[in-house]
């Protein structure tokens, strides 16, 4: 495999894995024929490439620049003729301090980390966006590094799902076999082209199957899970397998736990060492790949649990998502003219309750709210904790005396049956009509006056906006 080529897979897998790993696959060419099938796929890759997203350069053993994508030369600005000329990569950083006017110290300072044997990341801002750097060093020296535009993160959900269906299609691609398996019950998730061929069983029959009919010798199967609950991981394990067709085969096993599609999975890299044994480097770099792929998953991950949409306490929608909600819907009614409502509300005298009964007492109010209206809420409708005691009511396609009515049976709702300790409380309203054309804070803010007009007009009652009270937001 070209220098070139192992360099774009690293990027690629580096970039897009959510939880994967690679390592040698069953080989039963000669070795120069399986490299000469490999350099067919650099055009694909340099391909990919291009159309990937990210910022990418290579920088080779030698500290100068070898390769860069069009997304590169966009985010810097850089002459691409420059690029082309395989500058040191010194200089390719001198003309970024130069152009961004940084000291001479943060010049020593990047070419010090670029020459780290280890991996980092960094964030920066340049010409008003903000970007994260990724620096990853290569086995035979030199690094890849990649720069990402975060200024606008999408939803973690869509970033999870994107990551995972370029997952797919980058371990469809991967020279070697991999294969998913639930933890729970051990099968099939997932198979490439690789491990389905390894496996002798066609691909629609091997998903679903359990793993556990491949092991030649109990024993194996029961000391590999052994080894995966005791330390997470288990490396160059080496077993027998059966293939569909009854015949055995040597191969090496690394394994790790992690995550597939949502689930808890073990993720197996397998390789046919019955006549390759000496591939030993080529299962060091997947077993890297394969620890590198699940931090990457174990980060997306966590992002996903950051960008959550639900209100913990409550169990209503948040602020974000109600935000992200509101903007879909203005936008729908603006276009075809749909009327839509927003109920604005808290309890009131709150402060008092927390004050008397204390603060736990107070949140038993908030979910009891939550609960009691939750089930009378139309699908269509949404429901959030807007901050503190207040909730926020978002209804499409509602007009302003239906939206009254829905607000009213809410103020009944809340104010009907004590709250445990806390006793009878009551809920103030305000309801507002959107005007075709105002923002979604515009709209709110009309909502609060009319809630502070129900507030002094005593409480327990519910007032509208009319839309000669906009704000102009």
């Amino acid at each position: 495999m070209s220098l070139t080529l192992a360099l774009l897979f690293a990027v690629l897998v580096a970039l897009v894995l959510g939880g994967s790993t690679a390592t040698q696959c069953r080989r039963n060419r000669d070795l120069r024929a399986e490299l000469d099938s490999r350099r067919q796929d650099e055009a694909l890759m340099r391909s990919t490439m291009e159309n990937m997203a990210e910022a990418v350069i290579m920088v080779d053993a030698e500290q100068r620049l070898t390769s860069f994508n069009q997304r590169f030369v966009d985010i810097t600005g850089f002459d691409p003729r420059f690029l082309g000329a395989r500058p040191p990569f010194e200089d390719v950083l001198r003309h970024w301090v130069g152009e961004n006017h940084l000291s001479r110290h943060m010049l020593d300072r990047a070419m010090l980390r670029a020459r780290s044997r280890e991996p980092f990341r960094h964030t920066f801002s340049h010409r008003g966006r903000d970007y994260e750097g990724k620096h990853v060093p290569l086995a035979g020296g030199g690094f890849v590094r990649t720069i990402s535009d975060v200024t606008e993160q999408h939803r973690a959900a869509e970033v999870l799902r994107d990551s995972e269906a370029r997952l797919r299609q980058v371990l469809e691609l991967a020279p070697v076999a991999i294969l998913a398996s639930a933890l729970e019950d051990g099968r099939v998730l997932f198979a490439n082209q690789k491990a389905v061929a390894l496996s002798g069983v066609e691909a629609g029959a091997l998903l679903g199957r359990c793993v556990e009919d491949f092991y030649r010798r109990p024993e194996d199967r029961l000391q590999l899970q052994e080894a995966l609950a005791r330390d997470g991981a288990v490396n160059d394990y080496e077993l027998q397998l059966w293939r569909a067709s009854g015949e055995p085969i040597w191969a090496l096993v690394s394994a790790m736990r992690g995550e597939f599609g949502g689930r808890e999975a073990v993720i197996v890299a397998i390789s046919d060492i019955t006549a390759r044994r000496q591939a030993q480097q080529e299962l060091e770099l997947a077993r890297q790949e394969l620890l590198e792929a699940n931090r990457l998953m174990q980060r997306a991950n966590a992002e996903l649990a950051e960008a959550a949409s639900t209100d913990r306490l409550t169990g209503l929608a948040n602020r974000r998502r109600m935000e992200q909600t509101a903007e879909v819907e203005l936008s729908r009614a603006r276009r075809h003219h749909y009327p839509l409502s927003v109920v604005l509300f808290d309890v009131d005298w709150f402060k008092a309750v927390n004050d008397r009964h204390g603060h736990e007492a107070g949140d038993d109010v908030l979910r009891e709210v939550a609960s009691r209206l939750q089930g009378e809420v139309r699908k269509s409708d949404l429901l959030a904790r807007w901050g503190g005691e207040e909730f926020l009511l978002l209804a499409p396609s509602t007009a302003l005396a239906e939206a009254l009515a829905l607000a009213e049976k809410m103020r009944q709702l809340i104010a009907q049956q004590p709250f445990g300790r806390a006793g009878a409380l009551s809920a103030s309203f305000g309801v507002a009509q959107f005007d075709g054309s105002e923002g979604f804070s515009a709209l709110v803010a009309r909502a609060d006056r009319a809630l502070y007009r129900a507030k002094d007009g005593g409480r327990n009652r519910v007032e509208w906006a009319g839309e000669d009270e906009r704000s102009g937001a």
